[in-house]
């Protein structure tokens, strides 16, 4: 919750300190024709978050055993894009995306040979998504996206004597909703939220157990994330 605080507070002096950082354009042919236009072109922007996961395995050792568990850690990475206008105020882009997380997962109620997953940490992930912005004006858009991210899971086991880890990835659909400020000509500041549903990933632990240990996993993911980023 003070993360969430935290992210809202530096969002607002941001935008706040607009003036400070205003724009200026002193050729007249440097003017934009259009808002779409300054919301269009390249542009790489460094970001984090908040990172919620929630983690549902529907079998291990033992079939009739499940968990769920719900997890919020740091998410942190960025991303590389590009955006074109289509009319006045839209504009179409694509984005590719590469971040980290801080999340995991461990069980208070190992009972080997009955569930003996120990933990589940969450890894890299990846993401490409399309984007469509509308922009309000000159100096903030509102988008919405699209797209898909493979995401990385690493989980550890035991079979009562020793440790067994294995990792694994997972494909799910990514939707996302934002609103992007320019603060100069260049720089701008993003706050969006994105959504993921995964489709089931399941493994069984590359060295042999006597109870054959598998996981199967089905999971979902919530991030709202602050970036700071220069469009060229």
């Amino acid at each position: 919750m003070k993360t969430t605080v935290a992210l809202l507070v530096c969002s607002t002096a941001l935008l706040a300190a607009t003036p400070a950082f205003a724009q200026s354009y002193d050729d007249p042919s440097d003017l934009p024709d259009t808002p779409a236009d300054i919301f269009s072109g390249p542009h790489v922007e460094l970001g984090a978050g908040l990172d919620h996961i929630k983690i549902k395995s529907y079998k291990d050792t033992d079939a009739t055993q499940d968990i769920s568990a719900s997890k919020t850690g740091l998410n942190y990475g960025g991303a590389l894009g590009y955006d074109l206008p289509l009319t006045e105020n839209w504009t179409l882009g694509a984005e590719f995306g590469l971040r980290a997380s801080s999340d995991k997962w461990s069980n208070g109620n190992l009972v080997t040979g009955t569930f003996n997953t120990s933990q589940v940490n969450v890894g890299l992930d990846v993401s490409f998504a399309a984007r469509l912005g509308y922009a309000m004006s000159n100096k903030t858009q509102v988008f919405g996206k699209l797209g898909f991210a493979v995401s990385h899971f690493g989980v550890t086991g035991t079979d009562g004597s020793s440790a067994l880890y294995d990792g694994f990835s997972a494909t799910g659909v990514r939707v996302g909703l934002g609103i992007e400020h320019q603060m100069t000509r260049h720089v701008y500041v993003k706050l969006e939220y994105d959504r993921t549903q995964y489709s089931s990933g399941s493994l069984i632990y590359s060295r042999a157990t006597p109870d054959g240990s598998s996981f199967t996993m089905n999971n979902a993911r919530d991030q709202l994330l602050g970036s700071v980023g220069l469009r060229f």
